[in-house]
């Protein structure tokens, strides 16, 4: 069996002449020559930032230096419990154990503003994510809450793990 190109020598009613046939079969012969090399193209360039991501629990935060209401967070891993009885162990993952995540919903905090809410009216005081107020002060240790952590590179080239989530919020 063999194949050959149409070669347009007349046009088609309307607008379409010789050469805007002869134009969409090249065309056509690009994209079966090359398709996948322009859906490679294609999804790097509109692919994004994000290099990774998975299921966090947060295990402890601490204040950031010189800032009010906003903290950087230690997470690591979370996966299921295993059935019990199943002698199945836990994972033990270290890929996603960061010390430095950060809560980009605390990015613009500070000592007058919290997500965009006035802090003196109502008088209001914030924790770290999945702390507990425990009558005097919010926990940073022990922390309760699982968190989606994305990890990109900035613009020094290292990681810089975040998540969104709203911080705990009491009013007085």
């Amino acid at each position: 069996m063999s194949y050959s190109q149409p070669l347009f020598h007349g046009g088609m009613y309307g607008k379409a002449n010789a050469v805007v046939c002869n134009g969409w079969q090249q065309a056509a012969n690009a994209t079966n020559r090359f398709g996948e090399a322009m859906r490679w193209a294609d999804d790097t360039m509109a692919r994004g930032q994000i290099v990774t991501s998975a299921l966090c629990e947060i295990t402890a935060a601490a204040v950031m230096s010189g800032n009010v209401n906003r903290w950087t967070y230690s997470v690591r891993l979370w996966t299921p419990p295993p059935p019990s009885g199943s002698g199945i162990s836990a994972p033990t993952d270290d890929r996603f154990t960061y010390t430095t995540c950060r809560n980009l919903r605390e990015e613009y905090n500070d000592s007058a503003y919290v997500d965009g809410m006035s802090t003196s009216s109502p008088i209001i005081s914030i924790g770290p994510v999945g702390s507990k107020w425990n009558g005097s002060a919010w926990s940073t240790t022990g922390l309760e809450a699982k968190v989606m952590v994305y990890v990109v590179y900035n613009t020094a080239g290292k990681v810089y793990p975040f998540f969104d989530r709203p911080n705990p919020l009491r009013c007085s």
